[in-house]
């Protein structure tokens, strides 16, 4: 009996100690179980996003393939009229800059409408790494070896991701088919491109530069009425393809009218707005010539930022609207602000509306594209009446009358080169002479309204320096503006940057010196840029609020004069770098001549040397009066040569600098001690008061508002002289501009309290005594 109970105590034991060694082992089985159901619940969840963003990117393409197959449609057909001009155009430079603008049109646009497939492209492409990354995910989940269960959920979800994968890969072999359409018709537009801006270079070359006859009548046995109506014929199928190719974008239009015309319109008036109130009168061309010159010029910057963007086609009609667009607005706005002073009383038309005319009707001219002998007829007619009516005109500024005179050698040098056999690039250089006129114009009339703007403006103080500075660089930015505008006229002409180009690398080489016009250009602004620093400098150092404290006037003008000559020479040393000037030539150049200069131009250096000096050692500065061989003048500059001086005769003196330097000079005014000691002699009669002439002396000299108190005046009785007792006052003035009138004011005191007192001022005298002797005197008296 005992031994069955031990037994069932021993296997109770066993149970509970078997249900808790159970308990043990099951708490990690579960904390295992649990991370793996978290691990395919987020598996799971991306499967699934993928699955519905797979489905969203295979919609999108379906919605989207046949717009993307309409474009490459239409620019397949694109691209096969541009095949058929570029055969057709390899002699035109005119029909070949329309093309390349069709090719440029087309590459820009094919790249517009192919955003959306790029961005799928991406999309799909990012969707397929995360893809991958996911399978690589799981493929290392069923490799770990896991129980059989979780590797039959790794198994269904390894199987929906494949599913996602094959669709995947299906979007991104219909995407690529598509972006490799859209590329290859990229790649061979940009052939044609790179085909056109090569060659039309040499065409234009040829055009311009191959002398052909000028001929302004036809030749014998031309059919004048067939070469007529072959050319109405083409002119009208010109004409039908630009505008079917211009009304076939709507779109574009409307675009191009919100985003670019709308803008500058608002901008223009803005700016009138601001600036009407500079403008003194309005008989320039007023109001209506205003606003009208600000649509013209707005609508053609528009145009002209359209065609870059690649929102409408360039096409040789929009061109020339273009063209003549941009000249009419520019002389409405030129001849307006060429009138910001109010130079003409009286309502007056644009003087140089005869190149307007001219360079509009030469622009027309060249789309007519009429036979050779009648475009040259035509072009000589145009010349002479732009001559015509420009003699009707009186212009009364001085660039206006300046172009009238030049008109007429202008064109009689174009019909010589024409005459010559250069017919073409006379008719160009014809255009391009009423545009670069106009646009100078319109230079000179905006640097006048920046001028007159600022003159209008407070300027004390920092406002000065300020105004300055940015009247400088607002009339450099305006040139800057008017010479790229013409290069951009000249290169959206020739459809090339091929002038721009050669220009910005011609060299010309001689030795060691090479000369580049780039360069030139980088001089010239250094130069304006150097010249308004030394403005600004010199302004810096004139004003008493904007120099520092401890700086006084003489020293201000020797830091003006030193730091203008620095700026100046390192803007020497700069440009000869950029020049291609080497500095070894002029060393042997300088070793050459020294000979030469040391006999030469001995007086030349000494005087350099001594202005050098003057300014470093600040002996004598501006401001300063001073004595040199008993001349009294107040230098007015210290200059590298010569010190200007003015005598108080009002004479001009310039001393050079070594007589300076060499000869004794009197500085009366040196380190700004403008006091100056001055001294009056007086004589009294002998028995006079010694005492009190010297009181009345000092009351007169003290009495004085321009003699210092300090130090204090004093009377010496000086000495007994032959008719008086001479007394000196001596006394300090205040400065010495009052030298010679408080001297002068003193004496008069002076004689005035010696009347009040009966003190004589004795004059000259002289006894004589007649003694008897061997001869004798006979007065005779007359009544």
């Amino acid at each position: 009996m005992k031994i069955k109970i031990l037994v069932m105590v021993a296997l109770c034991a066993g149970i509970l100690f078997g249900n808790h060694g159970l308990a043990q082992e099951d708490r990690p089985v579960s904390e295992s179980v649990s991370v793996l159901s978290s691990f395919f619940q987020t598996k799971a969840k991306e499967v699934g996003d993928l699955q519905r963003e797979a489905d969203a990117l295979q919609e999108r393409l379906k919605s989207q393939e046949a717009g993307f197959k309409a474009v490459m449609d239409t620019a397949r057909d694109r691209l096969q009229t541009l095949d058929v001009m570029a055969r057709m155009v390899k002699t035109n430079p005119y029909d070949m800059r329309v093309a390349l603008a069709e090719a440029t049109y087309l590459h820009l646009s094919l790249t517009k409408d192919s955003e959306p497939l790029m961005a799928l492209v991406k999309e799909v492409g990012a969707m397929g790494v995360t893809v991958g990354s996911l399978q690589e995910d799981l493929e290392r989940k069923w490799a770990a070896g896991q129980d059989r269960i979780v590797r039959e959920d790794v198994q269904l979800i390894r199987k929906d991701v494949t599913e996602v994968a094959k669709k995947i890969k299906e979007l991104q072999v219909s995407v690529e088919k598509l972006q490799a359409q859209t590329t290859e018709i990229q790649t061979r537009t940009a052939e044609w491109i790179t085909a056109f801006q090569t060659q039309l270079p040499l065409i234009w070359k040829a055009e311009f530069l191959d002398a052909k006859e000028f001929r302004l009548l036809p030749t014998r046995g031309d059919d004048i009425s067939k070469d007529l109506v072959d050319w109405l014929t083409n002119l009208k199928a010109l004409f039908s393809s630009q505008y079917a190719s211009a009304t076939q974008e709507h779109g574009d239009w409307i675009g191009m009218l919100v985003l670019f015309w709308l803008p500058f319109v608002f901008v223009g008036f803005a700016a009138y707005r601001f600036l009407k109130g500079v403008f003194e009168n309005a008989h320039a061309g007023g109001r209506l010539a205003s606003a009208f010159g600000i649509l013209w010029l707005s609508l053609a910057l528009s145009l002209l930022a359209a065609f870059l963007a690649g929102l409408v086609k360039q096409t040789s009609l929009l061109l020339v609207a273009t063209h003549v667009l941009m000249l009419m607005g520019v002389q409405a706005l030129a001849w307006v602000f060429r009138n910001v002073r109010g130079t003409l009383q009286k309502k007056s038309l644009q003087p140089l509306l005869p190149l307007v005319f001219l360079s509009t009707s030469v622009s027309v001219l060249d789309l007519l594209r009429l036979p050779h002998w009648l475009e040259h007829l035509s072009w000589v007619g145009l010349v002479v009446l732009s001559s015509l009516f420009f003699g009707m005109i009186q212009p009364k500024l001085r660039y206006e009358r300046l172009i009238r005179r030049a008109h007429p050698y202008v064109m009689a040098i174009l019909v010589a080169v024409a005459v010559l056999g250069w017919g073409n690039l006379a008719i160009l250089a014809s255009t391009l002479w009423g545009v670069v006129a106009l646009a100078l114009q319109l230079g000179i009339g905006a640097t006048s309204v920046v001028r007159v703007l600022f003159e209008k403006l407070d300027k004390t103080g920092f406002k000065a320096l300020v105004a300055d500075l940015a009247v400088t660089f607002l009339t450099l930015l305006v040139w800057l503006v008017v010479l790229l505008g013409i290069m951009a006229w000249i290169s959206i002409n020739l459809g090339t940057n091929v002038v721009y180009e050669k220009l910005s690398t011609m060299e010309l080489n001689w030795g060691d010196f090479s000369f580049n016009f780039l360069r030139l250009g980088v001089v010239i602004l250094l130069f304006q840029v150097v010249r308004s620093l030394a403005m600004a400098w010199k302004t810096v150092l004139d004003s008493e609020h904007l120099r520092w404290k401890n700086i006084d006037h003489g020293a201000a003008a020797s830091l003006q004069r030193i730091g203008i000559y620095c700026l100046w020479l390192l803007y020497a040393l700069v440009s000869l770098n950029l020049l291609g000037i080497s500095l070894t030539s002029f060393a042997v150049i300088a070793g050459g001549l020294s000979v030469g200069i040391g006999f030469g131009m001995q007086t030349i250096i000494s005087n350099f040397i001594s202005g050098l000096i003057l300014l470093f050692d600040r002996a004598i500065q501006p401001g300063d009066v001073i004595e040199v061989n008993g001349v009294w003048a107040k230098v007015m500059s210290v200059n590298i040569r010569n010190t200007e001086v003015q005598t108080f005769e009002n004479a001009k003196i310039f001393l050079p600098n070594s007589t300076l330097i060499a000869n004794q000079v009197t500085n009366w005014t040196h380190r700004n001690d403008v006091r100056i000691r001055r001294d009056v002699a007086v004589g009294v009669a002998y028995g006079s008061d010694v005492q009190l002439v010297k009181q009345l002396l000092l009351e007169a000299v003290t009495e004085h508002p321009a003699v210092l108190s300090a130090p204090a005046p004093w009377v010496i009785f000086s000495n007994f002289g032959v008719n008086s007792l001479d007394f000196i006052a001596r006394f300090w003035v205040r400065h010495v501009d009052l030298s010679a009138s408080a001297p002068s004011e003193i004496r008069e005191a002076i004689d005035a309290k010696f009347r009040e007192n009966g003190i004589e001022i004795p004059f000259p005298q002289m006894d004589l005594h007649v003694r008897s002797g061997e001869g004798f005197v006979r007065i005779k008296r007359e009544d």
